[in-house]
């Protein structure tokens, strides 16, 4: 997968059928309800009234898209970002690139060029949360880039919002305020979903993340250095804004609130980073890529690429701690806050030490609810997983809970009483259990019995030859109804239930668990056709 400029990754999507493009003239107010009434495909505006960019928003918004920027299927792309992520490619500079078309510094840097507008009812001020935030720490140099939103708050100044305490961004923040510094800071608007799904793919401390880009390219990615900081950014961006972030002054400015990922307002007001534009750089004709989130079908907008990232992790957890891991789904519904996990449990414990797993290992704090199934569950099937919850999971037994656990700190149902970003948590084990005290087959799903056309050739017989031929069969052996059945293929079946009704008297069960086939009682019996049994009969004898 290449290095692709934004424009030709719009061109793709659209040839793949993923995105609509809007031709007529669309003021910024409109944009949120564009958004809104595309809920399942990219959408592209192409003229956006007294700004100079194209508008792009939802390119990232399900699954199917995440899949198909990755090659793979939907249900491989947890494991797919697992092995990118562990390539390393270091990258190459170059001397310059389209987003050096346009360089505003000093006074001429100014905000209000790009196409601001009130995304929820709610926000704040104007966002841009398509904000691939690049930062160094202060005394590896090692790179880091990641998603964040940021707030309009002057032509020149920007509010970040870094208050999860695991994010690198801020934790690089922090180093450099511990030594009296501020942070140089850079935000890349607009790029291909592979860029973003490269960013949030998790990799240990220490990892440069754009060699691993350059892992999900296949070849070396291309930067280019900022103008006023000194760091690199992918030389595909559109739109570069050069910030120092004020890490001396610390997380003291208003920030918030924002319609969140949940579809609903989370954490109200919030203290923050403020940031100072230094430069922004930017193409000709450029497009502006904005994130869908929240609104009315949060499960369908570009925080979804969430998903993808938090199955990657715990894929990649579960596999680490030895699991025998196959798929992991994090369900639209859920927001990233539920997740399962398909797996081939080894030992008896290993569904309950993948549900303790899946509960702590991401970095982003979720899911808050897990659940783990057999390898014979689709659990891209909503019915299948409700099954297997219905009748494979017993809450005194397979309940695994977990008090104050890292979550997002978005979630209303975080008590007040609750250290800050913490939640309780519940593990689901929807397996069949490993024990003796269950027998396996009984969990085994039924399937509908064919018994396919009759043999050529058949002779039909009459009840009393069917009756003794029927003897005779089951005497050789214990015999299932399905194989009797089988076995007399072709003959009328009054008369073939009519010969076992003859026989059923003098019939008992094997307890050959699954199949209780039927055999004799008693080998020394008798019955004929239409009379009770009698001593002196054997269907085994024809009239002539």
């Amino acid at each position: 997968m290449p290095q692709q400029s934004l424009s030709e990754f719009v061109d793709e999507m659209e040839k793949a059928g993923m995105l609509v493009r809007i031709t007529d003239e669309k003021r910024v107010d409109e944009l949120p309800a564009v958004m809104e009434a595309n809920p399942l495909t990219a959408v592209l505006v192409e003229h956006v009234t007294d700004c100079e960019f194209q508008f792009l928003a939802n390119a990232y918004s399900n699954q199917v898209q995440t899949a198909w920027a990755l090659g793979c299927e939907k249900s491989e792309t947890g494991r797919r970002m697992v092995e990118l992520g562990k390539g390393r490619i270091k990258p190459e500079v170059v001397d310059t690139a389209p987003c050096k078309e346009v360089i505003l510094t000093g006074a001429d840097v100014d905000l209000t060029r790009l196409p601001l507008f009130l995304h929820h009812d709610r926000d704040g001020h104007a966002y841009t949360n398509d904000n691939l935030v690049v930062t160094k720490h202060p005394d590896t140099g090692v790179y880091d880039w990641g998603i964040y939103r940021s707030m309009f708050r002057t032509r020149t100044e920007k509010m970040f919002d870094m208050t999860c305490t695991s994010h690198r961004a801020r934790l690089n923040a922090q180093a450099a305020q511990a030594k009296g510094h501020n942070l140089e800071l850079a935000i890349v608007l607009g790029g291909p979903l592979v860029d973003k799904v490269a960013a949030l793919t998790g990799v240990p401390p220490g990892t440069d993340d754009f060699e691993v880009l350059g892992s999900f390219y296949g070849h070396p990615a291309k930067l280019v250095k900022c103008e006023t900081i000194d760091l690199l950014v992918p030389a595909n961006a559109e739109i570069v804004i050069e910030c120092e972030l004020m890490a001396t002054e610390g997380l003291t400015h208003d920030e918030g609130p924002y319609g969140e990922f949940t579809g609903m307002y989370g954490g109200g007001i919030k203290a923050n980073y403020r940031a100072v534009v230094k430069a922004m750089t930017f193409r000709r004709g450029g497009i502006f890529q904005h994130a869908t989130i929240g609104g009315k079908h949060p499960w369908y907008t570009d925080n979804m690429l969430q998903l993808p990232m938090i199955e990657s992790d715990l894929y990649g957890g579960l596999a680490m701690a030895g699991i025998d891991v196959k798929e992991v789904r994090a369900p639209l519904g859920g927001l990233s806050n539920i997740v399962y996990a398909k797996i081939r449990p080894r030992g008896a414990g290993d569904s309950k030490q993948a549900l303790g797993v899946m509960l702590t290992c991401s970095k982003q704090g979720l899911p808050k609810i897990a659940m783990v199934f057999d390898e014979d569950v689709d659990i891209w099937d909503d019915n299948a997983v409700q099954f297997a919850m219905a009748f494979r999971y017993m809450p005194h037994l397979d309940t695994v809970t977990i008090p104050n656990g890292n979550t997002m700190t978005v979630d209303p149902m975080i008590a007040e009483d609750a250290a800050p970003g913490t939640a309780s948590k519940i593990g689901l084990d929807c397996t069949i259990p490993i024990s003796p005290k269950f027998v396996r087959s009984h969990f085994d799903r039924s399937t509908v019995f064919e018994l396919g056309d009759p043999p050529p050739g058949v002779v039909v017989m009459s009840e009393q030859d069917l009756t003794a031929d029927m003897a005779d069969f089951i005497r050789a052996a214990p015999r299932t109804w399905k194989e009797i059945l089988q076995q007399y293929n072709g003959q009328p079946y009054k008369v073939v239930y009519g010969a076992f009704s003859n026989l059923r008297p003098q019939l008992g069960r094997c307890d050959d668990e699954p199949w209780y086939r039927y055999t004799f009682s008693d080998t020394d019996f008798a019955v004929h056709v239409g009379e009770a049994p009698s001593s002196n009969f054997d269907p085994r004898h024809r009239e002539t």
